[in-house]
């Protein structure tokens, strides 16, 4: 068998070539879309794709939910379709005329239109256990009066029994073997405690920080403690079982801000640190401070970086 030629760099576009859209299997496989077009489902994962294009541009509404850029035009070009379909395609996808995937939303005045890429749910639930059988219990209508209770049986039935045989015989607990009736530990490990289960989430959630961050590239290019300390940060954050957080001088919701925090990527940690190097103001609290960087860090990425190429440009 010949080996594989490994190359050194990558020329041209060769590097596109493992760059992939991601669709949902259920999107494939559930009933509920199996009327949806190839091409509506493909363009449904070229609309996930680009959501990290915004979070990188800090396209959110108010209400901190990413939107994204996606026009007519460009769809039919990367789908080398006319306008027709490419109008269709997004019609099945809407949440008005087709599945629910999507909410377009028309600015005016020449803006293009906003696209809110939504999640789903197929919501099929489990069916339940079979019902228990109910334990056993002789007939009232038969008489069990001379059933035989004794290992040691008698020929009379139990209102002609002597004195002597009327008790039944000893349980004998000397004999029994108790330790038959409990499972196998090692078939039915027991359930870990508590704190055991929040120490497995939390490796869980660092490992999957670090993925979203690029760890081991960044901690290259920036300082590693400062990268480290960030990283930390943010495991607290999306590991904590509080129902609410502060940032800034805001309360908000738990689930809010750890969704924020989950789509930080690198740029945002080195604008971070970045922004930490240029603070000449003594702050007090570091770890408010941090978090509301991190926070606002993918709203105010674009701005920052607009600004610094003004300032390079001499204002231009």
């Amino acid at each position: 068998m010949p080996e594989a030629a490994v190359s050194d760099y990558f020329y041209g576009d060769e590097a596109e070539q493992f760059i992939y859209f991601r669709i949902p299997r259920q999107l494939i496989t559930d009933p509920r879309f199996k009327h949806l077009s190839t091409d509506a489902k493909l363009l449904y994962g070229m609309l996930l794709d680009r959501m990290s294009l915004s979070v990188k541009n800090g396209w959110y509404d108010e209400d901190g939910r990413v939107y994204i850029y996606y026009t007519v035009e460009e769809i039919c070009g990367d789908m080398n379709c006319g306008r027709d379909k490419a109008m269709k395609m997004l019609a099945d996808l809407d949440t008005k005329k087709g599945v629910g995937l999507i909410c377009r939303v028309k600015q005016g005045q020449g803006k293009p239109t906003k696209l809110y890429v939504k999640r789903f749910t197929t919501g099929a639930v489990p069916p339940p256990p079979p019902p228990e059988k109910p334990p056993f219990a002789p007939s009232p209508e038969v008489d069990n009066s001379g059933v035989q209770k004794s290992a040691f049986p008698t020929s009379a039935g139990r209102e002609t029994r002597l004195p002597g045989v009327e008790k039944t015989d000893p349980n004998h607990t000397e004999y029994n073997q108790p330790e038959f009736s409990y499972p196998d530990p090692s078939i039915y490990p027991p359930s870990p405690p508590e704190a055991d289960r929040w120490e497995i989430d939390r490796r869980e959630q660092r490992e999957r920080i670090k993925a979203n961050i690029d760890y081991e590239q960044l901690s290259l290019q920036c300082p590693c403690d400062d990268v480290e300390s960030l990283l930390e940060l943010i495991v607290d954050v999306v590991s904590s079982t509080a129902s609410t957080m502060r940032i800034g001088r805001e309360v908000l919701p738990a689930e809010t801000v750890k969704r924020r925090f989950l789509a930080l990527d690198s740029s945002h940690i080195q604008y971070v640190i970045e922004s930490m190097k240029q603070t000449t103001t003594k702050i007090n609290n570091i770890r408010a401070y941090l978090l509301t960087a991190l926070y606002h860090a993918p709203v105010t990425i674009g701005p920052y970086y607009s600004a610094a190429v003004r300032h390079d440009f001499g204002g231009k």
